[in-house]
Protein backbone atom coordinates (compact mmCIF):
# COMPACT_ATOMS: atom_id res chain seq x y z
CA UNK A 1 0.00 0.00 0.00
CA UNK A 2 1.26 3.47 -0.90
CA UNK A 3 0.19 6.46 1.21
CA UNK A 4 1.05 10.09 0.57
CA UNK A 5 1.31 12.37 3.62
CA UNK A 6 1.00 16.10 2.90
CA UNK A 7 2.39 18.67 5.34
CA UNK A 8 2.35 22.46 5.43
CA UNK A 9 5.19 24.78 4.44
CA UNK A 10 3.64 27.83 6.13
CA UNK A 11 5.53 29.11 9.18
CA UNK A 12 3.90 32.43 10.20
CA UNK A 13 0.94 32.62 12.59
CA UNK A 14 -1.05 35.31 10.84
CA UNK A 15 0.19 38.81 11.69
CA UNK A 16 1.33 37.93 15.20
CA UNK A 17 5.00 37.57 14.30
CA UNK A 18 4.94 34.17 15.99
CA UNK A 19 5.92 30.91 14.27
CA UNK A 20 3.57 28.10 13.31
CA UNK A 21 3.68 25.04 11.07
CA UNK A 22 2.64 21.41 11.46
CA UNK A 23 1.78 19.80 14.80
CA UNK A 24 4.34 17.10 15.61
CA UNK A 25 1.94 14.56 17.15
CA UNK A 26 -0.30 14.78 14.09
CA UNK A 27 2.62 13.72 11.91
CA UNK A 28 4.44 11.31 14.21
CA UNK A 29 1.46 9.21 15.35
CA UNK A 30 0.06 8.50 11.85
CA UNK A 31 3.59 8.04 10.47
CA UNK A 32 4.26 5.13 12.80
CA UNK A 33 0.75 3.69 12.46
CA UNK A 34 1.41 3.47 8.75
CA UNK A 35 5.03 2.32 9.03
CA UNK A 36 4.13 -0.43 11.49
CA UNK A 37 1.52 -1.66 9.00
CA UNK A 38 4.12 -1.99 6.28
CA UNK A 39 2.92 1.01 4.28
CA UNK A 40 5.17 2.62 1.67
CA UNK A 41 5.13 6.28 2.72
CA UNK A 42 5.89 9.40 0.71
CA UNK A 43 6.02 12.83 2.35
CA UNK A 44 5.31 16.05 0.48
CA UNK A 45 4.83 19.75 1.19
CA UNK A 46 4.26 22.81 -0.99
CA UNK A 47 7.90 23.96 -0.86
CA UNK A 48 9.51 20.55 -0.35
CA UNK A 49 12.31 19.96 2.14
CA UNK A 50 11.88 20.36 5.90
CA UNK A 51 8.35 21.50 6.85
CA UNK A 52 8.19 24.07 9.67
CA UNK A 53 7.36 22.64 13.09
CA UNK A 54 4.99 24.54 15.35
CA UNK A 55 7.18 24.94 18.45
CA UNK A 56 4.15 24.75 20.74
CA UNK A 57 3.59 21.16 19.61
CA UNK A 58 6.97 20.19 21.08
CA UNK A 59 6.48 21.72 24.53
CA UNK A 60 7.02 19.37 27.51
CA UNK A 61 3.30 19.16 28.27
CA UNK A 62 2.54 18.03 24.72
CA UNK A 63 4.94 15.07 24.54
CA UNK A 64 3.55 11.69 23.45
CA UNK A 65 5.06 8.23 22.91
CA UNK A 66 4.92 8.71 19.13
CA UNK A 67 6.88 11.96 19.41
CA UNK A 68 9.48 10.30 21.63
CA UNK A 69 9.83 7.49 19.12
CA UNK A 70 10.23 9.97 16.27
CA UNK A 71 13.09 11.72 18.04
CA UNK A 72 14.97 8.42 18.23
CA UNK A 73 14.25 7.40 14.63
CA UNK A 74 16.91 8.77 12.26
CA UNK A 75 15.14 7.42 9.17
CA UNK A 76 11.89 9.18 10.09
CA UNK A 77 13.71 12.44 10.73
CA UNK A 78 15.51 12.18 7.38
CA UNK A 79 12.24 11.52 5.56
CA UNK A 80 10.65 14.58 7.17
CA UNK A 81 13.62 16.77 6.33
CA UNK A 82 13.40 15.83 2.66
CA UNK A 83 9.73 16.08 1.72
CA UNK A 84 9.00 16.17 -2.00
CA UNK A 85 7.29 19.09 -3.69
CA UNK A 86 3.51 18.84 -3.61
CA UNK A 87 3.15 20.03 -7.21
CA UNK A 88 5.01 16.91 -8.37
CA UNK A 89 2.63 14.48 -6.66
CA UNK A 90 -0.03 12.57 -8.63
CA UNK A 91 -3.01 10.75 -7.14
CA UNK A 92 -2.52 7.88 -9.60
CA UNK A 93 0.80 7.01 -7.89
CA UNK A 94 -0.78 6.38 -4.47
CA UNK A 95 -3.62 4.47 -2.87
CA UNK A 96 -4.68 7.25 -0.50
CA UNK A 97 -3.58 10.51 1.12
CA UNK A 98 -3.32 11.75 4.72
CA UNK A 99 -3.07 15.40 5.81
CA UNK A 100 -1.61 16.10 9.30
CA UNK A 101 -2.69 19.38 10.83
CA UNK A 102 -1.28 22.30 12.72
CA UNK A 103 -2.30 25.88 11.99
CA UNK A 104 -0.04 26.14 8.93
CA UNK A 105 -2.36 24.27 6.51
CA UNK A 106 -5.05 26.91 7.00
CA UNK A 107 -2.90 29.41 5.11
CA UNK A 108 -1.08 27.46 2.41
CA UNK A 109 -2.71 24.08 1.76
CA UNK A 110 -6.26 25.45 2.00
CA UNK A 111 -5.55 27.89 -0.83
CA UNK A 112 -3.07 25.80 -2.83
CA UNK A 113 -4.30 24.93 -6.36
CA UNK A 114 -1.98 21.90 -6.27
CA UNK A 115 -3.49 20.64 -3.01
CA UNK A 116 -7.06 21.26 -4.14
CA UNK A 117 -6.48 19.47 -7.44
CA UNK A 118 -4.73 16.57 -5.72
CA UNK A 119 -7.55 15.99 -3.22
CA UNK A 120 -10.13 16.17 -5.99
CA UNK A 121 -8.09 13.70 -8.07
CA UNK A 122 -7.89 11.20 -5.20
CA UNK A 123 -11.60 11.45 -4.45
CA UNK A 124 -12.74 11.43 -8.08
CA UNK A 125 -10.75 8.26 -8.72
CA UNK A 126 -12.55 6.42 -5.91
CA UNK A 127 -9.74 6.67 -3.36
CA UNK A 128 -10.15 7.67 0.31
CA UNK A 129 -8.76 10.88 1.79
CA UNK A 130 -8.00 11.56 5.47
CA UNK A 131 -7.36 14.83 7.29
CA UNK A 132 -6.88 15.61 10.98
CA UNK A 133 -7.31 18.63 13.29
CA UNK A 134 -7.01 21.87 11.27
CA UNK A 135 -6.50 20.05 7.97
CA UNK A 136 -10.20 19.27 7.40
CA UNK A 137 -10.38 23.02 6.76
CA UNK A 138 -8.15 22.41 3.75
CA UNK A 139 -11.27 21.01 2.06
CA UNK A 140 -12.88 24.46 1.92
CA UNK A 141 -12.33 24.82 -1.86
CA UNK A 142 -12.38 21.13 -2.78
CA UNK A 143 -15.34 20.25 -5.00
CA UNK A 144 -17.07 17.05 -6.00
CA UNK A 145 -19.71 16.89 -8.71
CA UNK A 146 -20.13 20.67 -8.70
CA UNK A 147 -20.62 21.04 -4.93
CA UNK A 148 -18.34 21.25 -1.89
CA UNK A 149 -16.97 17.78 -1.23
CA UNK A 150 -17.99 17.99 2.44
CA UNK A 151 -21.59 18.98 1.72
CA UNK A 152 -23.96 16.55 3.46
CA UNK A 153 -21.07 14.55 4.94
CA UNK A 154 -20.42 13.81 8.59
CA UNK A 155 -17.11 15.44 9.49
CA UNK A 156 -15.10 16.68 12.42
CA UNK A 157 -12.08 18.93 12.90
CA UNK A 158 -10.55 21.41 15.33
CA UNK A 159 -13.53 22.90 17.13
CA UNK A 160 -14.39 26.51 17.89
CA UNK A 161 -14.03 25.70 21.58
CA UNK A 162 -10.55 24.30 21.12
CA UNK A 163 -9.51 27.35 19.10
CA UNK A 164 -10.83 29.59 21.86
CA UNK A 165 -8.65 27.77 24.38
CA UNK A 166 -5.68 28.45 22.09
CA UNK A 167 -6.77 32.13 22.02
CA UNK A 168 -6.43 32.20 18.25
CA UNK A 169 -10.02 32.73 17.06
CA UNK A 170 -9.11 36.27 15.90
CA UNK A 171 -5.82 35.16 14.32
CA UNK A 172 -6.70 32.24 12.07
CA UNK A 173 -8.18 33.03 8.63
CA UNK A 174 -11.32 31.02 9.45
CA UNK A 175 -12.61 28.66 12.11
CA UNK A 176 -12.57 25.05 10.92
CA UNK A 177 -15.89 24.17 12.57
CA UNK A 178 -17.69 27.22 11.19
CA UNK A 179 -16.21 26.81 7.71
CA UNK A 180 -17.18 23.17 7.35
CA UNK A 181 -20.71 23.92 8.51
CA UNK A 182 -20.93 26.85 6.08
CA UNK A 183 -20.11 24.42 3.30
CA UNK A 184 -23.02 22.18 4.29
CA UNK A 185 -21.15 19.53 6.28
CA UNK A 186 -22.70 17.80 9.29
CA UNK A 187 -20.13 18.70 11.94
CA UNK A 188 -19.71 16.41 14.93
CA UNK A 189 -17.41 16.78 17.92
CA UNK A 190 -16.48 15.53 21.36
CA UNK A 191 -15.27 17.49 24.39
CA UNK A 192 -12.14 19.56 23.90
CA UNK A 193 -8.97 17.50 23.31
CA UNK A 194 -10.78 14.15 23.37
CA UNK A 195 -9.85 11.71 20.58
CA UNK A 196 -12.56 11.52 17.91
CA UNK A 197 -12.56 10.63 14.24
CA UNK A 198 -15.32 10.04 11.68
CA UNK A 199 -15.46 7.91 8.56
CA UNK A 200 -18.15 8.93 6.08
CA UNK A 201 -17.79 6.96 2.88
CA UNK A 202 -14.29 7.69 1.59
CA UNK A 203 -13.76 10.77 3.78
CA UNK A 204 -12.02 10.43 7.15
CA UNK A 205 -11.58 13.37 9.52
CA UNK A 206 -10.08 13.67 13.01
CA UNK A 207 -10.92 16.36 15.57
CA UNK A 208 -7.60 17.27 17.19
CA UNK A 209 -4.02 16.07 17.86
CA UNK A 210 -5.31 13.29 20.12
CA UNK A 211 -7.33 11.98 17.16
CA UNK A 212 -4.30 11.46 14.91
CA UNK A 213 -3.86 7.80 15.80
CA UNK A 214 -7.53 6.88 15.43
CA UNK A 215 -7.80 8.74 12.11
CA UNK A 216 -4.78 6.87 10.74
CA UNK A 217 -6.16 3.56 12.00
CA UNK A 218 -9.53 4.35 10.44
CA UNK A 219 -7.81 4.96 7.11
CA UNK A 220 -6.04 1.60 7.24
CA UNK A 221 -9.31 -0.11 8.17
CA UNK A 222 -11.11 1.50 5.25
CA UNK A 223 -8.32 0.57 2.87
CA UNK A 224 -8.51 -3.04 4.03
CA UNK A 225 -12.27 -3.08 3.45
CA UNK A 226 -11.80 -1.64 -0.03
CA UNK A 227 -9.06 -4.10 -0.95
CA UNK A 228 -11.50 -6.98 -1.34
CA UNK A 229 -14.55 -7.30 -3.55
CA UNK A 230 -16.06 -10.29 -1.77
CA UNK A 231 -19.11 -10.88 0.42
CA UNK A 232 -19.15 -13.68 3.00
CA UNK A 233 -22.52 -15.45 3.44
CA UNK A 234 -22.44 -18.44 5.74
CA UNK A 235 -19.55 -20.65 4.69
CA UNK A 236 -19.45 -19.37 1.12
CA UNK A 237 -17.69 -16.32 -0.28
CA UNK A 238 -19.18 -14.54 -3.28
CA UNK A 239 -16.79 -12.44 -5.31
CA UNK A 240 -16.81 -10.21 -8.36
CA UNK A 241 -15.51 -11.52 -10.65
CA UNK A 242 -16.17 -14.99 -9.19
CA UNK A 243 -13.29 -17.44 -8.94
CA UNK A 244 -15.72 -20.34 -8.66
CA UNK A 245 -19.49 -20.86 -8.85
CA UNK A 246 -21.38 -17.67 -9.62
CA UNK A 247 -22.27 -14.23 -8.26
CA UNK A 248 -25.40 -12.25 -9.10
CA UNK A 249 -25.30 -8.61 -10.17
CA UNK A 250 -28.01 -6.09 -11.03
CA UNK A 251 -27.61 -4.55 -14.53
CA UNK A 252 -28.71 -1.03 -15.42
CA UNK A 253 -28.60 0.67 -18.80
CA UNK A 254 -27.73 4.31 -18.19
CA UNK A 255 -27.17 7.51 -20.13
CA UNK A 256 -23.93 8.40 -18.34
CA UNK A 257 -21.88 5.60 -16.73
CA UNK A 258 -19.76 7.92 -14.60
CA UNK A 259 -22.76 9.89 -13.34
CA UNK A 260 -24.61 6.74 -12.33
CA UNK A 261 -21.56 5.15 -10.70
CA UNK A 262 -21.01 8.29 -8.64
CA UNK A 263 -24.68 8.41 -7.63
CA UNK A 264 -24.65 4.87 -6.22
CA UNK A 265 -21.27 5.50 -4.62
CA UNK A 266 -22.30 8.72 -2.90
CA UNK A 267 -25.84 7.84 -1.83
CA UNK A 268 -25.41 4.19 -0.83
CA UNK A 269 -21.67 4.08 0.02
CA UNK A 270 -21.09 1.86 -2.98
CA UNK A 271 -17.53 0.91 -3.93
CA UNK A 272 -16.52 1.43 -7.53
CA UNK A 273 -14.58 -1.69 -8.53
CA UNK A 274 -14.03 -0.62 -12.14
CA UNK A 275 -15.10 2.47 -14.05
CA UNK A 276 -15.75 0.95 -17.48
CA UNK A 277 -14.14 2.31 -20.64
CA UNK A 278 -14.86 4.19 -23.83
CA UNK A 279 -15.48 0.94 -25.70
CA UNK A 280 -18.68 0.28 -23.76
CA UNK A 281 -17.45 -1.89 -20.86
CA UNK A 282 -19.74 -1.40 -17.83
CA UNK A 283 -18.71 0.04 -14.49
CA UNK A 284 -18.86 -2.44 -11.61
CA UNK A 285 -19.89 -1.41 -8.09
CA UNK A 286 -20.35 -3.26 -4.84
CA UNK A 287 -23.31 -2.09 -2.74
CA UNK A 288 -23.70 -3.90 0.57
CA UNK A 289 -24.02 -7.60 -0.33
CA UNK A 290 -24.70 -7.24 -4.04
CA UNK A 291 -23.08 -5.94 -7.19
CA UNK A 292 -24.29 -3.41 -9.72
CA UNK A 293 -23.29 -3.04 -13.36
CA UNK A 294 -24.00 0.26 -15.11
CA UNK A 295 -23.72 0.17 -18.89
CA UNK A 296 -24.23 2.75 -21.65
CA UNK A 297 -26.52 0.42 -23.58
CA UNK A 298 -26.94 0.36 -27.33
CA UNK A 299 -27.27 -2.46 -29.79
CA UNK A 300 -28.11 -4.68 -31.46
CA UNK A 301 -24.75 -6.44 -31.09
CA UNK A 302 -23.53 -9.85 -32.33
CA UNK A 303 -24.29 -11.46 -28.99
CA UNK A 304 -27.74 -9.74 -28.81
CA UNK A 305 -28.73 -9.56 -32.51
CA UNK A 306 -32.34 -8.47 -31.88
CA UNK A 307 -31.97 -6.52 -28.62
CA UNK A 308 -31.33 -2.84 -28.01
CA UNK A 309 -30.53 -1.66 -24.47
CA UNK A 310 -31.86 1.77 -23.53
CA UNK A 311 -32.69 3.83 -20.47
CA UNK A 312 -36.25 3.36 -19.19
CA UNK A 313 -39.39 5.39 -19.48
CA UNK A 314 -39.40 6.64 -15.87
CA UNK A 315 -43.17 6.23 -15.59
CA UNK A 316 -43.33 2.69 -17.00
CA UNK A 317 -41.06 0.39 -15.01
CA UNK A 318 -41.30 -3.41 -15.13
CA UNK A 319 -38.66 -4.23 -12.51
CA UNK A 320 -36.66 -2.43 -9.87
CA UNK A 321 -34.00 -2.82 -7.22
CA UNK A 322 -35.23 -3.49 -3.68
CA UNK A 323 -33.19 -2.43 -0.66
CA UNK A 324 -34.18 -3.82 2.73
CA UNK A 325 -33.12 -1.67 5.69
CA UNK A 326 -33.17 -1.91 9.47
CA UNK A 327 -34.11 1.75 10.05
CA UNK A 328 -35.95 3.33 7.15
CA UNK A 329 -36.29 6.76 8.74
CA UNK A 330 -32.52 6.99 9.28
CA UNK A 331 -31.83 5.82 5.72
CA UNK A 332 -34.40 8.25 4.33
CA UNK A 333 -32.77 11.16 6.13
CA UNK A 334 -29.18 10.19 5.23
CA UNK A 335 -29.76 9.30 1.59
CA UNK A 336 -31.89 12.39 1.01
CA UNK A 337 -29.07 14.53 2.43
CA UNK A 338 -26.76 12.91 -0.12
CA UNK A 339 -28.96 13.88 -3.05
CA UNK A 340 -31.34 10.94 -3.46
CA UNK A 341 -34.68 11.91 -5.06
CA UNK A 342 -37.49 10.29 -3.03
CA UNK A 343 -40.95 10.03 -4.56
CA UNK A 344 -42.57 10.13 -1.11
CA UNK A 345 -41.66 9.92 2.54
CA UNK A 346 -41.72 6.40 4.09
CA UNK A 347 -45.32 5.06 4.10
CA UNK A 348 -46.73 1.95 5.89
CA UNK A 349 -47.97 -0.74 3.46
CA UNK A 350 -48.46 -4.53 3.53
CA UNK A 351 -46.82 -5.10 6.92
CA UNK A 352 -43.81 -2.93 6.19
CA UNK A 353 -42.77 0.68 5.65
CA UNK A 354 -41.78 1.70 2.12
CA UNK A 355 -40.57 4.57 0.04
CA UNK A 356 -39.10 4.87 -3.44
CA UNK A 357 -36.05 6.60 -4.89
CA UNK A 358 -35.69 7.62 -8.53
CA UNK A 359 -32.09 7.46 -9.75
CA UNK A 360 -30.57 9.81 -12.38
CA UNK A 361 -31.82 7.65 -15.27
CA UNK A 362 -35.35 7.23 -13.94
CA UNK A 363 -34.95 3.78 -12.38
CA UNK A 364 -37.01 3.10 -9.29
CA UNK A 365 -35.36 1.81 -6.10
CA UNK A 366 -37.69 0.48 -3.43
CA UNK A 367 -36.55 0.98 0.16
CA UNK A 368 -38.39 -1.11 2.73
CA UNK A 369 -38.34 -1.90 6.44
CA UNK A 370 -40.27 -4.96 7.58
CA UNK A 371 -42.53 -4.43 10.56
CA UNK A 372 -45.13 -7.23 10.68
CA UNK A 373 -43.78 -9.15 7.67
CA UNK A 374 -41.40 -11.99 8.56
CA UNK A 375 -39.13 -14.10 6.35
CA UNK A 376 -38.43 -17.84 6.60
Amino acid sequence: MKILMVLTSHDQLGNTGKPTGFWLEEFAAPYFVFKDAGVELTLASPKGGQPPLDPKSDLPENQTPAMARFKKDAAAQKALANTLKLADMKAEDFDTVFYPGGHGPMWDLAESPASIALLEAFYNSGKPIALVCHSPGVLRHVMYQGAPLVKGKHVTGFTNGEEEVMQLTKVVPYLVEDELMRLGAIFEKKANWQPFSITDGRLITGQNPASSTSAAQALLKLMAEMSTSSVQIGEKSYEMPPREGFSIAHFLTVADVDRSARFYEEVFDGRILSKGDTEGAPAYLQIANTWLLVNPGGGPTPDKPTVTLSVPNPDKISSFMNIRVADIQACYKLWKSRGAEFLTEPIPKYGEIRCYIRDPDGYIIEVGQSTELKYG
